[in-house]
C-alpha cells in the first residue's frame, strides 16, 4: 500500500512514519503525456537502504537531504530488496528484469533485450554509464559498451570523475532522453567524506587488510569500518543533490522518471569471512536497497509498504512510462497487484545452490533491530554525532587533552603512523582531509589489546581500541575524526593508551 509523505520543513523533508496510518489506494502511474518524458535511472551499489534511515525509522533528513528531498517528490519503495548478490549479476537484472542464470555474462551476448531496446523502439536518445556491465552498445547509447569493463580498477579511481561527465550530457533538447548511470558508490574503497573530500590521496587503505577478510572478525575494527563506509554515504548523498539540480537547471526535473535504486547491499556483521554473500543470518542487511520512483509530473511523496524487488524495476519503468517492454520479463511493475499481494522474500543464493526465503514481518523486524543498533552507536541528525558512539571511554570526546590526567611512566609500545605526511600540511583546496588517523603499535606483549583515545591539536577527537588482523602479529590502531577539527597547514596527531587508572598515556605524536 501507499501511502503519503508529510513535509516538515522545506529545507529538510522527512518522511512521516506509517505506523497508524490507515491504508490508501495504490497510486496508479498515469499513461505518457503527448510529449514523451526524459528517463534518468540511477543504480547505486553495495548500498543497504535502510542505512538512510535515522530514529522513527525515517530517511535522516539532516545527514541525508538530497536523499530525503527526492523521497518527498517521489514514491519510496522502503520495502525493496534485491534480487541478488554479485554486481555482475545484480546489475543486468535490474535492466532487463530477468532473473539471475548460472553462467550468463553481463553483456549482450547474456542479455540480447533490455531496457534499451524498449528506449530505441521509441526512438529516445540514450546516455549509458555502465560500470560492471555491457548492455547497451555503442551503436544504441552513448557512452555505451562493446564489451564490460573490468570492476576493480573502476571501483580503485575517477568514480566522482565519470559521474561528473554523465552529469554533463544532461541537457534540455527536443528529443526525449534516458539517461542511465550505475555509480560505483558507496561501494567501498571508503575514501570520501560528505563534503567530497578525500581522506587520502588513493585508494588503498592506510593498513592493508584493515577492511577486508583479515579485519572482519574484529569488533571495533567492523564499527570502525562501518563508520567510514556512513562517512561515504554522505557523498553519494552529495552527488545526488548535483543531479537533481541540474534537472531542475535545464528545467526538466518535473517532467522527467526519476529512478533510484541499488544493486544490492552489504551486511556489517562482525566474526563473518565475507559480507556480501547473501545468507539466512544476513538478508536483514543484504536484502534491503533504496528503490525511489519520481513519476512525470509528481511533485507531491509517497511511501510504499509493498515488497518490491529488483527485478521489477524494468516492468516498473515501462509501465510508468505507457509503453512496452516487448518481451516477457521475469519481474512486475512495483505499482501492480502482483506486487501488493507479495508477503516476503524469496532470493537466489550466489552460488544458486538455494533460495533464501523470509516472511515480510520477520524480516522488517530483523531490519529494524540493525536500525536501531546503528543509531545508538552512529546517532542521527547532524554528523557530528557519527563520531562519538564507538569504542570505549566516550566521555573522553570533545575534552581538552591537557585537562585530563596522565599516567605516569614510559609507553611501552612504539608507534608509527600510516603515511604520517598527511598530517604535516593540509591543504583543503587538494581535495585530501586526513580524517582517519591509522597505525602501529610495537614493542609490547603480544596479543595485547588496550584502550585508546586520540587527540588533534588538544582535544580529544576519538576513541578505541587497538586490533589485530588475521594473520598479522602487529597491534594496530585506527580513528575517524570529525572534518573540522584539522586545521589548515600542520596538525599536532597524539595518540593515547587510556589505562587502567583512568589516566591517559602519550603513546605517540605526528
Amino acid at each position: 500500500m501507499i501511502r503519503p509523505v508529510l513535509a516538515v520543513a522545506a529545507a529538510a523533508l522527512a518522511l512521516a512514519s506509517c505506523a497508524g496510518d490507515s491504508p490508501a489506494p495504490v497510486a496508479k502511474p498515469s499513461r505518457a503525456p503527448a510529449h514523451a518524458p526524459n528517463a534518468v535511472l540511477l543504480v547505486l551499489d553495495e548500498f543497504p537502504g535502510d542505512s538512510l534511515l535515522g530514529s522513527g525509522g525515517r530517511i535522516d533528513s539532516v545527514r541525508y537531504p538530497n536523499f530525503a528531498a527526492l523521497a518527498g517528490d517521489s514514491v519510496w519503495f522502503r520495502n525493496a530488496s534485491s534480487s541478488y548478490d554479485s554486481t555482475t549479476k545484480a546489475v543486468p537484472l535490474i535492466l532487463d528484469g530477468m532473473r539471475p542464470r548460472p553462467g550468463s555474462s553481463p553483456d549482450r551476448r547474456g542479455h540480447p533485450r533490455s531496457i534499451f531496446d524498449m528506449f530505441a523502439r521509441e526512438r529516445y536518445r540514450m546516455v549509458a554509464s555502465e560500470e560492471g556491465s555491457a548492455l547497451c552498445p555503442p551503436s544504441m547509447c552513448e557512452g555505451g559498451l562493446a564489451r564490460k569493463p573490468a570492476i576493480i580498477p573502476n571501483l580503485a579511481s575517477d568514480r566522482p570523475a565519470r559521474f561528473e561527465r554523465w552529469l554533463r550530457s544532461i541537457r534540455a533538447t527536443t528529443r526525449p532522453t534516458l539517461w542511465m548511470k550505475h555509480l560505483l558508490l558507496p561501494h567501498g574503497p571508503y575514501l570520501y567524506l560528505p563534503s567530497g573530500a578525500r581522506t587520502r590521496p588513493g585508494p588503498r587503505d592506510l593498513l592493508p587488510g584493515m577492511n577486508s577478510t583479515p579485519g572482519f572478525h574484529d569488533e571495533f575494527l567492523t564499527r570502525h569500518n562501518e563508520q567510514r563506509y556512513l562517512l561515504q554515504l554522505g557523498f553519494v548523498d552529495r552527488l545526488l543533490g548535483r543531479l537533481v539540480r541540474r534537472l531542475r537547471a535545464e528545467g526538466i526535473y518535473d517532467d522527467t522518471l526519476i529512478v533510484v535504486v541499488a544493486d544490492h547491499g552489504i551486511s556489517w556483521q562482525s566474526g563473518v569471512e565475507t559480507r556480501r554473500w547473501l545468507s539466512a543470518s544476513n538478508v536483514q542487511e543484504l536484502a534491503p536497497v533504496p528503490f525511489f520512483v519520481k513519476r512525470p509530473g509528481q511533485r507531491r511523496g509517497t511511501v510504499s509498504d509493498s515488497y518490491v524487488r529488483t527485478v521489477d524495476v524494468a516492468s516498473t519503468i515501462a509501465d510508468v512510462l505507457g509503453l512496452r517492454l516487448g518481451y516477457r520479463d521475469d519481474g512486475g511493475s512495483a505499482f501492480g497487484p502482483a506486487a501488493e499481494r507479495r508477503r516476503g522474500l524469496s532470493i537466489t543464493a550466489r552460488d544458486f545452490s538455494s533460495v533464501i526465503r523470509i516472511s515480510g514481518p520477520r524480516w522488517e523486524a530483523r531490519r529494524r533491530r540493525v536500525v536501531a543498533r546503528r543509531v545508538r552507536e552512529y546517532g542521527s541528525g547532524p554528523i557530528g554525532s557519527l563520531f562519538t558512539g564507538i569504542g570505549p571511554n566516550r566521555a573522553l570526546v570533545g575534552r581538552r587533552a591537557g585537562a585530563l590526567p596522565r599516567a605516569a611512566g614510559r609507553a611501552r609500545p612504539a608507534t608509527a603512523f600510516a603515511q604520517p605526511g598527511l598530517y604535516a600540511d593540509v591543504r583543503r583546496d587538494s581535495g585530501v582531509v586526513p580524517t582517519q588517523i591509522a597505525g602501529d603499535l610495537t614493542g609490547a606483549a603480544a596479543g595485547a589489546r588496550r584502550d585508546l583515545a586520540v587527540a588533534v591539536n588538544g582535544r580529544i577527537e576519538a576513541v578505541g581500541r587497538s586490533f589485530y588482523l588475521t594473520g598479522d602479529p602487529i597491534e594496530h590502531f585506527a580513528f575517524n575524526v570529525p572534518e573540522p577539527a584539522l586545521r589548515e597547514g600542520r596538525n599536532t596527531i597524539v595518540v593515547f593508551e587510556f589505562t587502567a587508572g583512568g589516566r591517559l598515556r602519550p603513546l605517540a605524536r605526528d
